[in-house]
């Protein structure tokens, strides 16, 4: 297509790729409530008052084996029995988070061993949804410093009060964060790890689920003191959490030397990392470089830095991933086909996308139209997150998610809006890049 340029205004491609990449949380229905949905709602309130007659008050001698998350709040406590054979990842996560058994990063890339659960709040509170946990800084974005996949099973759903699932920004981006159901959530099966469900202290979740809140944010914060992990059984001890395939945090050993008015940083790389180098000149104030994630050679060496401060300071911080990540670190010069199978509402289509430079370029599809694309991208290491505007009438934006499994082409998922970008419909289908 050719002529004016009808593409998406900058400012709202900027405004839908800020929603697309910003953390994904479970989000409430916005259905109206019927009468009787109002009805359900007050009979399941009663329930969950009823279930704190029932096991609220379990002692540790009412425990069966298995592995249990004493959650230490500080609106009281609740348990939570951990489902290790069916979320290994996502469990052995947890217990090594909350223990300080697993290295984390922190916001300013110090390499960490403490508890990390300890003395954070729950940021996130929906009534008759969920309530939200485990961000280091108690934002949205707030993570561990590395993701995991996810874990879907059929025995699995998101069907009671009291479901444990990972909170995530989109398929397998699992970290650190988490959610407790405040009751069935069909609408969350499959895009939401379970991991674990109450096993006692129903009134104290129920009485968080309905504190005062400002932006789904409590008034007063909800301190997660600490996590107190009990295993009970000798299948619950021999279950370990360093062999479920998970990252590893580890240091960067850098080299520097000075080049003029330049200090040269060099290091050892290797594929299936993530490097990342912090800088200082004070001590306090650290800025973060991320490399990205190395999935195909060449690979980066190292970086030069400017030395005419007083002072300068560095480090660096490895994520390495035990599975093989096939995730580009840029678009640029590939080009990416998109197959749409039919469904009721759409017809079958195909989308062949040509990214000339980091921002723009050009397509065709199967439904005879041409033009030209600006689009923003962004590395994880399962998938790449990418947002594309088209040169079209309708003004079309795809948010998209691909999936990675192996090289070079895997599923992709997403959303695609027209203007005024208010109806957004489903997409899901495969991909291709080349080269």
């Amino acid at each position: 297509m050719t002529g004016r340029n009808t593409a998406l205004s900058k400012e709202m491609f900027m405004l839908i790729s800020a929603a697309a990449t910003r953390s994904r949380q479970p989000q409430p229905s916005l259905q109206p409530r019927s009468l009787f949905s109002r009805a359900c709602r007050f009979i399941f309130a009663g329930a969950a008052v009823l279930s704190v007659m029932l096991f609220a008050e379990r002692s540790f001698a009412d425990y069966t084996n298995g592995i249990y998350a004493e959650f230490n709040t500080s609106m009281g406590s609740f348990t939570c029995r951990l489902d290790y054979a069916v979320a290994p990842k996502a469990v052995a996560n947890f217990i090594g988070l909350a223990t300080g058994e697993r290295a984390w990063l922190d916001t300013n890339g110090f390499i960490r061993t403490s508890p990390f659960y300890s003395d954070s709040i729950f940021h996130r509170v929906v009534p008759d949804f969920v309530v939200q946990g485990g961000s280091i800084n108690g934002l949205p974005k707030g993570g561990p410093g590395y993701q995991f996949r996810d874990e879907f099973s059929p025995s699995e759903r998101h069907d009671a009060f009291g479901v444990l699932s990972m909170a995530n920004s989109g398929p397998d981006s699992n970290g650190s964060q988490f959610f407790v159901t405040a009751g069935p959530q069909p609408a969350l099966n499959d895009s939401y790890t379970i991991f674990g469900r109450l096993y006692g202290g129903s009134n104290v979740v129920y009485s968080m689920n309905h504190v005062s809140t400002l932006n789904e944010k409590p008034l007063t914060n909800i301190v997660l003191q600490n996590v107190v992990i009990r295993r009970i059984g000798e299948s619950a001890q021999a279950f370990d959490i360093h062999a479920q395939g998970l990252p590893v945090v580890t240091n960067l050993y850098l080299g520097a030397a000075r080049s003029g008015t330049n200090i040269s940083l060099t290091f050892s790389n290797q594929l299936n990392v993530n490097n990342w180098i912090y800088s200082s000149t004070n001590l306090h104030n650290w800025n973060g470089m991320n490399f990205g994630f190395e999935t195909a050679l060449p690979l980066v060496n190292g970086i030069f830095s400017s030395a005419t401060l007083p002072a300068q300071f560095f480090r660096g911080a490895r994520i390495l991933y035990p599975d093989t990540l096939y995730v580009p670190k840029s678009m640029a010069g590939k080009t990416l086909t998109l197959d749409f199978p039919a469904t009721e509402s759409s017809q079958h289509a195909v989308y062949q996308i040509t990214f000339t430079n980091s921002v723009g370029g050009t397509y065709t599809n199967s439904l005879q139209q041409s033009g030209a694309v600006s689009y923003g991208y962004q590395q994880d290491p399962y998938r790449g997150r990418m947002t594309v505007g088209f040169d079209d009438a309708l003004r079309t934006v795809f948010v998209l998610h691909l999936g990675y499994n192996s090289p070079g082409q895997g599923a992709v998922k997403g959303t695609a809006y027209v203007f005024p970008y208010v109806s957004p419909n489903t997409l899901a289908g495969t991909f291709t890049t080349s080269p």
